[in-house]
């Protein structure tokens, strides 16, 4: 026992003198200001990576096709993968069947509350342990939702999959507590407060939405209602909550994972005491297109017009006709009008923003919206307040001019940028993912993968009749700000749309 003793002294002391000469050495090399070859710091950075390690085997794995699988928990929740094609890390998504369409006047800014406070949790953990294992996963957690869905994503490596998709899965469902929904209300008050001072056009887009379907269904507010935050009780947030979220309405899914099995497994073990619900299941109400014309009168010097008419669901055959206008007449402003990948080829900024004939115009934008029941087509057009007739006049004549002959030039251009951006979109696992979850929940079935034949398959008939066909219908007119009352009625802009 003393031998080892006094070889483990002797050893210490050995180590102790090591370290004091390679200490003088550095300090040595320091005032010389030069680096010591035989540190392995000096290594480490010096090191060729072009030459294999010694005694290091590589590892190979091959890229392969990425395969999708679907499976349904006993309880109706909905199981989508995507398998790993290439070492990454695994993306997460819980997406609910459950948007702002489905908020009433007593529930209106639910789920702004919700998503004001999507990290706090009671039941199982809390905020500070919820934020703390995103942030030791070196991941990421967001929560986003529209007017038929809300979506929590999250990213991490494979062997925090269990604690991440668990946190997840408390911060989707678990009842709201009275502490968040106080939380929520001072929130959801200062993101009004905001949209109001920043001028985010977040407003505009509410106005035109309830002037097309009334306010209800798809014409409620993305924020809800500013008259009924104060109402956002935890007893109204968590009735909310069971009545929209069910099992038939929950859809689950990853991407970079191993086995399709093993998550399933994973969701059934989570999610799996959710009950299942017996008997009919609450069906969302068909929002009716209505149509008509608001106008906001204010002493501004600019004037902002939004002409929109009914459109196609996401089902219909033409739905991507209407991507391909949207496309077409593109999104372009007096700041971004050059340049490659500025939209220089849109018809707004050749016809609009860079027409000697129109100064008075600021910018101009497609409006392109499907739903699951609906959609809304047309273009707003912001420009000079004295100019507003002749502002209406040429974006009147811009919609007109889709119903003529599209050159064969400018519909391959349109076809190639949107199919560009499909397949940039869809290079990046996370925005695959939540495309793959949306076209399970739209259409029963994964159909991205072919959106590029489907483009390519549209004419300029198509189009030209698409459009036809809406602009015959009743419009939807939204005029805001300065001299609003100058424009004409929407009866002589309903005569003006004739072809």
């Amino acid at each position: 026992m003393l031998s080892k003793v006094t070889k483990l002294a002797h050893k210490t002391n050995i180590y102790k003198r090591k370290n004091n000469f390679a200490n003088l050495r550095g300090a040595f090399l320091d005032l010389l200001n030069r680096d010591d070859p035989a540190s392995p710091h000096y290594k480490a950075v010096t090191f060729d990576p072009r030459v294999p390690l010694e005694g290091h085997k590589l590892i190979l794995k091959e890229d392969i096709p990425s395969k999708y699988e679907t499976s349904k928990l006993k309880n109706g929740i909905t199981v989508i993968t995507e398998t790993a094609s290439f070492p990454n890390v695994v993306d997460l998504g819980i997406l609910l069947d459950v948007g702002a369409r489905d908020e009433t006047h007593e529930t209106s800014g639910a789920l702004l509350s919700i998503k004001n406070t999507y990290y706090k949790t009671v039941l199982k953990t809390n905020e500070t342990v919820n934020y703390g294992i995103v942030q030791m996963s070196g991941g990421n957690f967001e929560m986003d939702y529209d007017q038929e869905s809300t979506y929590w994503k999250a990213n991490c490596l494979a062997h925090d999959v269990y604690d991440l998709f668990s946190m997840m899965s408390d911060c989707a469902l678990e009842p709201r507590s009275a502490t968040a929904a106080s939380i929520g209300m001072a929130k959801n008050s200062s993101d009004h407060k905001l949209v109001e001072y920043l001028h985010t056009g977040e407003e505009f887009s509410d106005r035109l939405m309830s002037t097309a379907f009334g306010l209800k269904g798809l014409g409620m507010p993305l924020k809800g209602l500013k008259h009924n935050i104060k109402n956002l009780s935890v007893n109204v947030l968590q009735k909310f909550q069971l009545e929209n979220i069910n099992p038939q309405k929950i859809y689950v899914s990853a991407a970079g994972i191993e086995s399709h099995q093993e998550f399933v497994d994973l969701c059934e073990q989570t999610l799996g005491f959710i009950p299942k619900v017996e008997g009919s299941v609450k069906v969302r109400e068909h929002t009716e297109y209505l149509g008509g014309e608001v106008r906001v009168q204010s002493d501004d010097n600019e004037i902002k017009l939004a002409l929109a008419f009914h459109s196609v669901p996401w089902t219909h055959d033409e739905m991507v006709v209407f991507n391909i206008v949207n496309t077409l007449l593109g999104q372009s402003s007096s700041f971004s009008t050059g340049g490659p990948g500025k939209g220089m080829h849109s018809r707004t900024t050749k016809n609009l923003l860079n027409n000697p004939s129109y100064p008075f115009i600021d910018s101009a934008n497609a409006l392109n919206f499907h739903f699951s029941d609906s959609g809304i087509f047309g273009l707003s057009v912001t420009g000079a307040a004295s100019s507003g007739p002749e502002i209406l006049k040429a974006l009147i004549g811009e919609l007109k001019g889709l119903t003529q002959k599209i050159s064969a030039e400018e519909l391959t251009r349109a076809k190639n940028i949107l199919k560009s951006n499909i397949l940039m979109a869809m290079e990046r696992q996370q925005d695959r993912l939540e495309e793959a979850v949306k076209n399970v929940k739209t259409f029963g079935s994964l159909r991205f993968q072919n959106y590029t034949e489907i483009i390519d398959k549209v004419t300029s008939e198509q189009v030209n009749s698409a459009v036809a066909k809406v602009l015959s219908g009743k419009p939807t007119f939204v005029a805001e700000g300065g001299q609003v009352n100058k424009l004409p009625s929407l009866d002589k802009i309903q005569n003006e749309l004739k072809l």
